[in-house]
This record gives structure tokens, sequence and C-alpha cells, in this order.
């Protein structure tokens, strides 16, 4: 699957057409131009083959006389329902001709359009989806750079996609194609990105990143000056000579409470030494509190930087409370692999090292008990199975332990492995908002005290498209509103299939460069933010060596092993080596370094397009800052003007990482009213803002002031549409 860039234009707007566009046929003289009508279908689908044929709705963006098209007949099947165009002069992908433009029109619309290069196959896919409106022409515009270098020999359209739809109950449908071309591509209009500080939305949490597995590895094996650098890099909130930020600024640290897998060595049923984690419990019930030493410099290396909470999570239990005497099932199929005398063990060990750490200074805001209870956790790492039943049992165990020691920390439940278990599903480990906060459920436990009203799950899984992106999100958010809690993502790393290009991803990971891979996370927590409506959000892992053509896809930083010569590594870490800050690490700073604690997400409209512009902004406790992170998925870069409703911009700081910049102040974007956002890159723009404004508050002290003034006192360097104050006056721009 490829790359597309899909914009859809329903009204006529003023663009730059590249002067090196090829016309491909615009069919006015009853022929197909440069194309070839192929006959590769299946006749009995339509009541009008695929032919030129007079344009059926002459008005709008198209009032030629023909066009391209066909007629599906009522409940066709999808199968060969396709217009082909083969290119009589097949066509390499340049960055010159990388823009297929054409004109679309669609009497009905009960099923997704497909288009593709060269094939039909999703592999081939370049656009899917309807347009916005029946009988209407609108332009599409698709990017082929993930094609450079590839001959195009046929267009594809696969009118309607039954996969998408019940394959019955729709009529008959015309569906018409013009002005086909190939080029340097048109300008895109400004994006005038509205921001309403009235309208509010989830209060943050925090930004953070969890230190398993390889912390450990660094502290005691790494040189004081890596491993110095990886702590200044994902906490230090200080920017350096230049305004640079120094690091990510996060605002939570997720911490592994292991089981104690590192004690059993090779006879942990976990081959890969990393993965295995020490226990501060030794078999005797007395605790070791050196144990875990290189997770514990890094606590402390978060704790001196300001770090504002830390979130402590169990895989398993301690091996010695767990039935098959591992920190995970051993192979067996087991439903929970806690005793069934040991929940109250388990309960006093999460506590007790809970409250050693809130002691040792450290403020614990979650202790979570388990994690990814779905998953039957047979080998390879510390990991347990838990029934919702299991799950409420020792809730109720570790609730008793918090209130016995007098703890504020809260329990954090029930860390699901995808959203969906949170509100659906069947089996163990599902619909576990209803299960755990619906009041009369069996495992109801939503009156503990120390239970926080807030549900935790990991964006695995449900991430590879758009409609699971937005939909699921929003299903998650809304089972969560229905019991007032709020919800955190506490994982996520690209572990999947690659996301479709549908998406805006590559055609899969091998096309994908380090960038994509960050890019592609910056937009998927824009969606977690903005559809899931979640008010924390961690990355899994922040340390990892690069393998297998893995690229970046499981670490914010990598480790090279001593006398690695790539980016890969296979080298025994226990040796030593360097480390190096990814873009994966920039991206999610743009978020958690300038988005703190206490922020307030506030409306954006303007700027919600998923493989295009996307946008949040965020307002500070005191209302003196904003801050708004812009994702381009674009290839080329936008222009934006930012404005706000009931404030003025006393002046902003612009932040960009991109294949250019990681994190880095760009002082050339210094004003709101004009950005450019950068092809290609997730920006954030720091507003420092004034008081509440009105006309009376716009003062021009100098008569020839030819500056021009928005109505709440704002310089506009661009004006729109509007009234607007120059010298002293109001003038309407028409």
């Amino acid at each position: 699957m490829r790359r597309s860039l899909i914009f859809l234009v329903g009204l006529m707007m003023s663009v730059i057409a590249s002067a090196q566009t090829t016309l491909l046929a615009d069919f006015e003289d009853g022929t197909a131009g440069n194309l070839k009508i192929n006959k590769d279908y299946q006749g009995s689908l339509f009541s009008v083959k695929p032919s030129v044929m007079d344009n059926p709705s002459k008005t709008g963006l198209n009032t030629s006389d023909k066009c391209v098209g066909a007629t599906n007949k009522a409940d066709a099947d999808w199968q060969k329902n396709f217009i082909i165009l083969d290119l009589k002069e097949p066509v390499v992908i340049s960055d010159e001709n990388r823009i297929l433009t054409m004109l679309a029109y669609r009497s009905i619309q009960p099923k997704d359009m497909r288009i593709g290069f060269n094939g039909y196959e999703e592999a081939h896919q370049l656009y899917i989806g309807k347009l916005s409106a029946d009988a209407t022409w609108e332009r599409i515009s698709i990017d082929l750079a993930d094609f450079v270098g590839k001959t195009l020999k046929t267009i594809y359209i696969v009118l309607s996609c039954n996969w998408s739809d019940p394959r019955s109950g729709w009529g008959e449908a015309t569906y018409c194609f013009d002005d086909i071309s190939l080029g340097a591509g048109e300008a895109l209009p400004p994006a005038e990105v509205k921001i309403d500080l009235s309208k509010t939305y989830q209060t943050v949490q925090d930004f953070g990143a969890s230190d398993c597995w390889t912390a450990k590895y660094i502290s005691d094996y790494f040189s004081t000056t890596e491993k110095e650098k990886a702590a200044r890099w994902l906490f230090s909130q200080q920017m350096d000579g230049d305004g640079n930020p120094e690091g990510i600024g996060l605002s939570c640290w997720r911490v592994n409470i292991g089981a104690g897998s590192a004690e059993q060595g090779s006879n942990s049923n976990i081959d890969d030494e990393t993965r295995r984690a020490e226990c501060y419990l030794k078999s005797d019930g007395t605790y070791d509190w050196t144990k875990c030493n290189g997770q514990q410099w890094f606590m402390k290396q978060a704790k001196d930087y300001g770090v504002d909470h830390f979130l402590l999570f169990s895989n398993s239990a301690p091996v010695y409370q767990t039935k098959t005497g591992k920190a995970n099932t051993n192979g067996q199929d087991l439903s929970c692999n806690l005793k069934d005398d040991c929940y109250d063990d388990f309960a006093e060990f999460l506590a007790t090292t809970t409250k050693h750490f809130v002691d040792e200074g450290y403020n614990v805001t979650y202790i979570d008990p388990v994690n990814e209870p779905r998953f039957e956790w047979k080998d390879g790492q510390e990991g347990s199975p838990w029934e919702n039943a299991n799950i409420a049992k020792l809730a109720k165990e570790l609730n008793k332990s918090i209130v016995d020691r007098e703890l504020t920390t809260k329990i954090l439940i029930p860390e699901a492995s995808s959203w969906d278990l949170l509100y659906s599903g069947t089996g163990r480990a599902s619909n576990q908002i209803n299960a755990f906060f619906k009041s009369g459920s069996s495992t109801y436990i939503g009156d503990l005290p120390s239970l926080a009203k807030v549900v935790a799950g990991h964006s695995y899984w449900t991430f590879t498209n758009n409609t699971d992106l937005k939909n699921i999100r929003e299903e998650v958010r809304d089972a969560a509103n229905e019991y007032g809690l709020e919800v955190i993502q506490t994982e996520w790393s690209m572990l999947d299939t690659a996301p479709s290009t549908s998406a805006g991803f590559p055609a899969s990971y091998e096309a994908a460069t380090k960038m994509d891979i960050a890019l592609y996370m910056g937009k998927l927590i824009y969606c977690d933010l903005n559809y899931g409506n979640m008010s924390g959000w961690s990355y899994w892992t922040s340390f990892a060596q690069e393998k297998y053509s893995q690229k970046n896809r499981f670490y914010l930083i990598r480790m090279n092993a001593k006398g690695d010569t790539g980016e890969e590594s296979y080298g025994d870490i226990k040796e030593g080596g360097t480390l190096t800050a990814d873009k994966n690490l920039w991206v999610l700073g743009n978020y958690s370094r300038f988005i703190r604690p206490g922020y307030q997400r506030v409306d954006v409209s303007g700027a919600d397009e998923m493989n295009a512009l996307m946008g949040s902004s965020w307002l500070s406790p005191n209302g003196k800052t904003l801050v708004t992170v812009m994702v381009n998925m674009n290839r080329t870069s936008r222009k934006i003007g930012l404005t706000l409703t009931d404030k003025s911009i006393d002046g902003i700081k612009t932040y960009v990482t991109d294949k250019e910049h990681d994190l880095q102040l760009v002082s050339s974007l210094n004003d709101a009213t004009n950005l450019e956002i950068p092809a290609r890159s997730v920006v954030t723009v720091v507003a420092t803002l004034g008081n509440s404004t009105g006309i009376s508050e716009v003062r021009v002290n100098n008569r020839n002031d030819d500056r021009i003034y928005s109505l709440n006192g704002q310089l506009i360097s661009r004006p729109q549409k509007g009234i607007y104050i120059k010298n002293g006056k109001k003038y309407i721009v028409k």
C-alpha cells in the first residue's frame, strides 16, 4: 500500500496551477485522449458500460460537455466493477508529475470508491472514500510521492467497494470523471484556524514514557556521559543557548515493578535477558531496596529534573506468589497466574513498594496492578492473564493496603491492550468499563476510595486506518463519560501491521522513513487527545536497539552496542555503547515539553483533516499561555492563520520537528496570522496571551501607523474578509 495525500474540494477556489501539468484526457472530442478505456470489467454489473459520455451535471466545477463514466446496476457486486484507464504512454512518476488530479461525480454514493496505481487491490490503493455530496462535481488530488521512480501504466477506479457496506439496498448509480492530469500540483489555500477559548474539554494530567526494558542496562553499563545525556533528553525542561529545548520535559515516568524473573535467570522461561526484571521482595518475605538500581537511577534523574508524576506498574505478581512459580504462565493455559491465597500478599507487595518510593520523595500518582490482562503471557517476558473477577478481587485488597498506609496514590486499571476491550467484546478481560464501574455488576469496584476514576488503555491494534483512529476512540470516550471517568493512554509503539496508505502512511515499513513513523505517531497522539478526549499519553518504550529493519518503531532513544557501525544493533549492550535521540523523541516533545499538567484543551476549527492538517490547542491554568500543536501530513507546506476569541496574542515562539529539525525554535515563524507549517512536520506554537479584548482595547498611538489590527487588537499581516482597524478607523475587507 502506498501513501496518498488526498484533498476533496467542494467549491472553486483560487489556486496556482503548475506549468508542468500534463493533461491525460479531458474527453471533449469524444475520445479518451492519452488514455484507453480497458475492457477488463464485468459488463453484467453495468447498465451503462465504461465509456466517454455526456456530462450529467454541467454545473459547479465542471461545465464541460463530455467526461468518462459508467452506470452501475442496483445492488451490483463489486468484483470487476471498475473503470480501468490505461495510459497509452506509461509515465515514470517524479517530483514534477507526482500529483494526480481529476474531477469526480457520483449520482449516489452507497459505498466507498477506490482509486489504485496499476491495480485494484489494497496494496495499490491511492484513495478510498466517498465524495462530500451526491450529484456534485468535486476535485480529487492525490500525491504519488511514494511512487516516485515507479511507472504508472493504469489508473484503476473501483466504483463501489462492498467491504465498506452491506451488499444490498442501494440503487443504480452513475460515476463520472473528467480532466485527468499529472503535474507538480496546486498551491493549497491558506487554512484559517480558529481557536475558541470558551469551549473547553479535558485537562491534561501528563505525558510520559516507560523505563522498560533497558533503563537498567543503560544505567549499569553505559558511560556517565551517555546516560546523563539520555536523562536530559527525556526529562529536561531547559532551553539551550539558542532557545531550543534540551529535552522533551516528560511529566510522567512509568516504572516497571518487577516480579523476580531476573533472579531466576535462564530458568525464568524468558530467553531475552533484557525482558527479565528484578523484584524488591525476597523469598523470605523481606525487601531489598538496592535491587533495580538502574531503574532507580533514572527515577532519581526524573525527580531531580522535576517530573511531576510517577506511575508504577506490574506485569506479574512476584514469582513466589504465582501458580507457575514464574513471572508468566510457563506455557500453560491459565486465566490468572496469581495463587488463590495470595491476593492480599500481592496487594501488600504493591502497597509497600509504593509507600517506599513515596517516602523517598516520589510523587507516585498511580499504581497499576495488572497490565494487558487479555493476553495469555505464556513466555517471552513477565506478564499474566487476568479475568475481570480476578482484577476486581485484587483491587479490593489493594485498596485496603493503600488505605492502611494512608497513601494518596490511586489504583489505575485495567491498562487494556486495545481500546475496544474497554467498551465491548466477550471473554477474558473484556467490556471492562461496565464490568468495574456499572453499579450492580458482579465485579463492580467503582466505589473503592483508592480507585482512580480513570480508565487506562493502550493504542495498539487500533491505529492502522482513519476509521478506527476516530470511531474507536470516540466509543471509549463515550463509554467513559457515562460513568464520569477520564481516559489515559499509557502505552503505545508501532506494534502492528503498517498503517494503510489511506491513512497517510507509506506502502510498508520498508518504504517508510523514520520521520514517516514519527509523524504518524504525531497524528495518533492528535487522535487520542481529540477523539478519545484522553488526559494522559505515554510511549512504550524509551530505549531499545534497532533491529530487523524495524527502524524507530519501538524507541524514543536508540541504543547502539559498543562497536556497532550502523543504526541497527545486535551487539551486547552489557558492553556499553552509545545513545541517539530519534525523531520519535522530538515529535513526542512537541506535545510533552509544552503541554504541561493542568493545561486544558480548547476548541479548534479549521485543522481537522486526518490526512492533511490537524491541530489541537491547550490553555494554561493561568490563562496566559496557549499551546497549539499542528501536525501537517502534507508533502507541501501549509499556510495558516491563527485567530482567537476573547484574547489577543502578544507574542509567539514556534518549534518545528521535521526531517531537518528536532524540536527546533524557528524564529522566522513569529506571526500567528501568517504561519507556514512545513511539509511533513509537527509544529508547536507557544503563544503569550494578552487581556480580554474588544474594540475599546485597541489603541493606535501613532496616527500614521499603517499597521492593520483585528477588532480584538491582534496585529494582522494578511487580512482576509472581515472588519479591521487601521489608524484608529474601522475598515471592511470584502
